[in-house]
């Protein structure tokens, strides 16, 4: 990615999902017409992804994308980066190489998406070039966006629900140790890879999960699932 000038020389923010933490904020701020601090944001990157996830996800019909999502909750916006797996009928899965993806599901627009460029070196040059005259053009002018200082609320991501894809070590956990735990859920095998097995879990909330897993011997890994 760096080679192409896709990825800065430190591509620490790309990554670790720094970049789309601060995207994420400012279209939720445009949303809310509140401020929205991109630090209060549960982040998580993609360094923690193996091969052999992918290998699941392809099994799904699949793939894994690091996807920065915004919801409006009773609890307020419920915000979150992380890696998902998602279905491959999803909009957002076939955005690949260098493009990015805004998928919008709204009340009354249901489902919509907007897809393009996001790095190299000319899209950027001329995302700037046009900011530039969109400064100039409005010289000593006020353009109001309806964005204001007060904080827009961030939901507990405690209390954020998810079904989670989990990746077992079958020497330390059978199938029924794992649906002990979690209930009944989907069961996945994959045949090029031998001594663990892949579970997605029922809906529940982030700490549910994290209660739930620490009773769990042989976890290899874990993703949020998209349906």
């Amino acid at each position: 990615a760096q080679v192409k000038g896709y990825a800065e020389r430190n591509p620490e923010a790309d990554v670790e999902g720094y970049d789309a933490v601060r995207k994420i904020a400012i279209l939720s701020s445009l949303m809310s017409g509140k401020t929205v601090d991109y630090k209060k944001i549960y982040t998580e990157g993609i360094t923690k992804i193996a091969a052999e996830d992918f290998e699941y996800a392809k099994k799904r019909g699949g793939a894994i994308k690091l996807v920065a999502s915004s919801r409006i909750s009773d609890e307020g916006f419920d915000i979150r980066v992380a890696p998902v797996l998602l279905p491959g009928d999803h909009p957002l899965c076939g955005v690949n190489d260098v493009f990015n993806g805004i998928f919008i599901k709204g009340n009354m627009l249901d489902d919509s998406m907007y897809y393009g460029r996001g790095a190299g070196k000319l899209p950027t040059a001329s995302a700037v070039v046009a900011d530039i005259l969109q400064c100039a053009r409005h010289l000593g002018k006020h353009i109001d966006i309806n964005w204001s200082e007060e904080e827009a609320k961030i939901a507990d991501h405690d209390k954020s629900k998810s079904r989670f894809f989990i990746r077992l070590d079958e020497s330390k956990c059978s199938e029924k140790n794992v649906t002990d735990v979690f209930g009944t859920g989907e069961t996945i095998r994959c045949e090029t890879l031998k001594g663990e097995f892949g579970f997605v879990t029922p809906d529940m909330t982030e700490a549910a999960f994290s209660e739930k897993k620490a009773s769990i011997d042989g976890l290899l890994g874990m993703l949020r699932v998209v349906d």
